[in-house]
């Protein structure tokens, strides 16, 4: 399924820019549904939630997330192809679009944790592979415009996606922000997907399969030292 880029012909960015920036928008916005609005969440809807329970679901995916990145950014640049960068961010996006729909099942504190957890290996995935692929690729001498360009319309999405969310919470409930965000994060793995076809069609790129990546990974954080 080929995804529509987000084209900004007046800026003139490159494909591999357009669909990062389009793919971190899309996620951004998917958050934007969920973040605001999740401690309420805990609090009224988890049976042993508590603001203690939101604030120890934080941390633990800070910890988690802070924990795993360097070892895959680590293992990723150990790694010959840039596709191995590539296959990281799709499958971080993909791991993540899990979350949401993990929401609506969950009842208690604990589960609230083990989703954390799942945000942070997604996210750990994501964003080294994301800043590693952009900062490889930018245009040079646009590269104010670009940065720029990723804030601000994460900025735009984010307004629009809190408010939006905060009007679906209080009119139809948690379950339908959880779900808008479940699908509207799948779009934007679907975006990074794209970004795979892409590469995998540009000349002298060392493709590598899903299979190799993982145990290039694995190799990569426990076969070596950090």
């Amino acid at each position: 399924m080929k995804i529509p880029t987000i084209k900004f012909h007046s800026l003139k960015l490159n494909k591999i820019i357009e669909l990062l920036i389009g793919g971190n928008v899309v996620l951004t916005a998917a958050w934007g549904f969920i973040n605001p609005f999740i401690a309420v969440f805990i609090t009224e809807q988890i049976k042993d939630g508590s603001l203690f329970v939101v604030g120890l679901s934080s941390a633990i995916y800070w910890v988690v997330k802070s924990s795993l990145q360097m070892p895959i950014a680590k293992s990723l640049d150990r790694l010959s192809s840039e596709d191995d960068e590539v296959l990281s961010l799709a499958l971080g996006a993909i791991i993540t679009s899990f979350v949401p729909f993990g929401y609506l099942l969950a009842d208690r504190a604990a589960f609230v944790y083990f989703l954390s957890i799942i945000l942070a290996f997604g996210d750990a995935l994501l964003v080294p592979a994301w800043s590693s692929i952009f900062t490889r690729h930018i245009d040079q001498g646009k590269e104010n415009v670009s940065w720029g360009l990723n804030s601000t319309l994460c900025g735009y999405v984010l307004a629009a996606a809190t408010l939006c969310g905060g009007w679906i919470g209080e009119k139809i409930g948690f379950q339908s922000i959880f779900i808008f965000a479940g699908i509207i994060n799948i779009l934007g793995a679907l975006f990074f997907l794209d970004l795979v076809n892409h590469f995998r069609k540009m000349p002298g790129n060392k493709k590598m399969t899903v299979k190799e990546f993982v145990n290039g990974l694995h190799n990569g954080i426990w076969g070596r030292g950090f």
